[in-house]
């Protein structure tokens, strides 16, 4: 299954042909070993189980899942239509290039868009390539305060912060997409190394995983939510009738996060959101590359002896 990634750092996931992923976050198991070695740099809120859930943390593009519970509130009050159109010229002018792992460009490319899209269609951009580009644009089409009342902590322009950090702007965050966004787009950073990036990681947007939580919950049962964060189950292979999965998930460097819920016959819908923070270069770049993360979250839906031992390791 394909993963929805914000990435800063693509070149660190770029291994030499022939070279094996590191040995760090390697599957489940390495997941569950590094939440009872690291708690204090780990969050996991699902049914059970509140470890740090009310300690704000870096979530990276997980965050989107408020950006989405916001535009659903939108849709349902009439202040705007999946329908409304939006110039491609202007989500291209939002796009920062060279910072998001070629997002922008595969949503591009999906869409294969004429002169506009749908606002609905940017949407599904921000969850299902997860470009960063759209989530902003949404944002300022929204208001910042309709995020902060959901998010109960104000959420920041993703490409403003990079910019502000690695493009040379002096200004707030806002001010210098802005600025950004009325030059057409054309400001491209210089990345530094993953160490810098890891450390402006854990300043940009902070949220309680607690409170993805609860968000997560009601976005299982909007209908609109539900269609976009679902769009693995409409990936070949994928069988809803076994397990339904809505996810949305994020990466930064140093930060691996993930809200999902599952769905099982005959069972209770359980959502999860799991949040590493601070991880080193190497175990960051194995979760990256091996998805462990997210088979760990699959796995605790479906496996009682296995949600058990997680229960156990962060009592």
């Amino acid at each position: 299954m394909n993963s929805v990634l914000s990435l800063l750092l693509a070149a660190t996931l770029a291994a030499p042909a022939g070279t094996a992923a590191p040995a760090g976050l390697k599957d489940a198991e390495a997941v569950l070993a590094y939440l009872r070695a690291h708690p204090g740099d780990v969050s996991l809120v699902t049914q059970g189980i509140r470890h740090n859930a009310d300690r704000r943390a870096p979530v990276a593009s997980t965050i989107k899942i408020i950006h989405l519970a916001a535009y659903a509130d939108a849709v349902r009050e009439g202040t705007v239509t999946p329908d409304e159109r939006v110039p491609v010229a202007r989500w291209n002018a939002y796009h920062v290039p060279g910072t998001d792992g070629g997002a922008h460009e595969a949503a591009l490319k999906r869409l294969a868009p004429g002169v506009t899209v749908t606002l609905d269609q940017l949407v599904s951009a921000m969850i299902e390539e997860s470009d960063n580009a759209a989530a902003d644009l949404l944002r300022d089409r929204l208001g910042p305060g309709a995020l902060r009342r959901i998010a109960r902590t104000p959420v920041g322009t993703v490409n403003g912060e990079i910019l502000r950090a690695f493009g040379g702007c002096a200004l707030p965050a806002d001010a210098c997409l802005e600025r950004h966004v009325a030059g057409g787009g054309k400001t491209t950073p210089t990345l530094p190394d993953f160490g810098r990036q890891a450390s402006w990681a854990e300043t940009v947007t902070r949220v309680e995983p607690g409170v993805l939580h609860r968000v997560l919950a009601g976005l299982r049962k909007d209908t609109l939510a539900r269609r976009h964060l679902e769009w693995p189950m409409r990936q070949p292979g994928a069988d809803p009738g076994r397990l339904r999965i809505g996810t949305k998930g994020g990466l930064l460097p140093g930060v691996i996060s993930e809200a999902m819920y599952t769905v099982r016959p005959g069972e209770r819908p359980r959502e999860t959101v799991l949040v590493l923070h601070r991880l080193p270069e190497e175990t960051w770049s194995s979760g990256a590359r091996s998805y462990a993360h997210q088979q760990f979250i699959v796995r605790m839906a479906t496996d009682p002896a296995f949600r058990a031992k997680v229960r156990a390791a962060l009592k």
